[in-house]
């Protein structure tokens, strides 16, 4: 179980928080919002919920985030406190820093400041989106970074009746299959080189982007 701080309690950190906490870790939620706070410990969304400035690096100071494993920092709309909770967190030393931005200046900004990594999530949903109305196989995406994504996808024709040891897809593409669901209900994690991919099967695949696109190109 690792620690987890989000600062900025919106719809993207909030998602974070709940996400990360659903998975079994700790999580310390921080907004300057009271109502916002209220909201995410009655719901039972994070460990653990405060209510504080983040621009003041004595009051960050005092949660000891330079000992988590991780810190996001969703601040989004208010680019000054995203700015200056950046510079307090790099001050501090935090592990690891994921700033949210909600523009290219935005992101620039942070880049130039050299937060570790910047992710755009308004934008890159919107590449899911449209990466996925582009392949009607494809029922969910999600990119680990530049070059790595997963994907959930009904099985495609090619595959049917033949086992993973047949398909070999990690070394003619790059890919693994990591789980398998079969018949709606029946779910293989890290299935075995014998399995057979049937009929109505959804795969959830993970590797090299390029060789995803290969694997689906077929």
């Amino acid at each position: 179980m690792k620690q987890f701080a989000v600062i900025g309690l919106g719809r993207f950190g909030v998602s974070v928080a709940a996400t990360l906490r659903a998975q079994g870790h700790e999580v310390l939620a921080i907004d300057n919002d009271e109502e916002n706070v209220q909201s995410v410990q009655t719901e039972e969304l994070v460990t653990q919920a405060i209510c504080l400035d983040s621009t003041n690096i004595h009051a960050l100071e005092e949660l000891g985030l330079q000992g988590f494993d991780g810190v996001i920092l969703a601040i989004g709309e208010d680019l000054q406190a995203s700015i200056l909770t950046a510079l307090n967190l790099m001050e501090l030393g935090v592990k690891k820093l994921i700033a949210k931005a909600t523009n290219a200046n935005h992101g620039k900004i942070l880049e130039r400041m050299n937060v570790p990594q910047v992710v755009f999530p308004e934008r890159d949903m919107g590449k899911r989106v449209a990466q996925m109305m582009m392949q009607s196989s494809i029922l969910e995406s999600f990119q680990l970074d530049p070059r790595f994504s997963v994907i959930e996808m009904k099985a495609p024709d090619h595959v049917l009746n033949r086992t993973l040891a047949q398909l070999n897809l990690r070394v003619k593409f790059g890919i693994s299959v990591v789980a398998i669901k079969h018949g709606g209900t029946e779910l293989a994690i890290i299935p075995g080189p014998d399995h057979v991919i049937s009929e109505n099967d959804l795969l959830v695949i993970i590797g090299d982007n390029q060789g995803i696109r290969h694997f689906l190109q077929i």
